[in-house]
């Protein structure tokens, strides 16, 4: 038997000569799920068994895994710990099987995440220097917002995202990519009724703006709160999924938005997007590389994101 300590979990963790065994498993969907039920329907096995593995676990290592509260299920403050181990251990797991297929062929493929704005605008050209430098590095890039990129890293699918929404650090180690200028612009052709001095001023205008998950849209959504407004104090809302799409709409007077000045810097350098100038509007945002916290790759992780830098 061995025994790994977590220093984020404080807690030990047994492990047989094998990685993780179908127990905990069992713990690791039911306590994604907390649900005992929906966790057996989607491992194929009975409620019993579930409950029975969960059992085995708390017996394992001496301590209660969930409550109850009422009707519903919550992980114990042992068991959220647990879980965030096993999920480390099962995503390196993941990882360490895919190497070994790999190994013969000489390739290490690298499952990156980038948010929309990041994997658009920012990281082609120090991706591109990275594959000059390494031709055989393999790497599969998936775009998409914040909230689905943690997802996916939770669940073992990406190794590393560059993103720049809110993620819990209990859960993910992180460096600092890049510090970028977020801005609201508008058509250089846009005329407002009274040129703006202050956020509340352009309550009155169309906004253009991401979806709910993305990060661009929780900056926004996150200042706003802090004035003690919403999204929805402006006249009308365009959601638009596509950040280019919001730069060219915004180019053709459809609305306002906010952008990284990154994103928009051509459009105003060619006249078609100016800034609009704002007393209480000044933000500049973090763009962070993120792995699973305590993984056993955070050397090889921390290399890549040098090489990007």
């Amino acid at each position: 038997m061995i025994l790994t300590y977590y220093p984020a979990t404080r807690i030990f963790i047994r492990m047989e000569a094998t990685m993780l065994d179908f127990r905990t498993e069992t713990f690791l969907c039911a306590a994604r799920l907390l649900n005992f039920t929906r966790a057996a329907a989607e491992l194929n096995i009975t409620q019993p068994a579930v409950t029975q593995h969960i059992h085995y676990l708390e017996e394992y290592y001496h301590t209660k895994l969930f409550s109850l509260r009422g009707k519903k299920l919550l992980l114990t403050e042992q068991g959220e710990h647990l879980y965030q181990a096993l999920t480390t251990i099962r995503n390196d797991e993941l990882r360490l099987q895919n190497e070994l297929n790999t190994i013969a062929k000489r390739k290490k493929p690298l499952s990156m995440g980038a948010t929309m704005t990041v994997g658009e605008f920012m990281l082609p050209v120090p991706l591109s220097r990275l594959l000059r430098s390494h031709p055989d590095r393999k790497i599969r890039l998936s775009i998409d917002n914040t909230t689905k990129l943690l997802n996916m890293l939770r669940e073992g699918t990406l190794d590393v995202a560059m993103i720049e929404g809110r993620f819990p650090k209990e859960e993910f180690d992180f460096l600092i990519w890049k510090q970028v200028e977020f801005i609201p612009v508008c058509s250089s052709r846009h005329h407002f009724r009274e040129e703006p001095s202050i956020i509340s001023d352009l309550f009155p205008e169309t906004l253009i703006l991401r979806e709910s998950g993305s990060g661009t849209r929780e900056i926004l959504e996150f200042y706003l709160k802090d004035h003690d407004c919403d999204v929805d104090c402006f006249s009308g809302i365009q959601e638009i999924t596509n950040m280019n799409a919001i730069r060219i709409l915004t180019e053709e007077d459809c609305g306002i938005t906010f952008l990284y000045e990154s994103v928009v810097r051509d459009s105003i350098r060619r006249g078609a997007i100016r800034q609009i100038p704002l007393k209480d509007f000044h933000i500049v945002h973090n763009i962070v590389f993120i792995w699973r916290k305590n993984s056993i790759f955070s050397g090889e992780y921390q290399e890549i994101f040098r090489e990007l830098s």
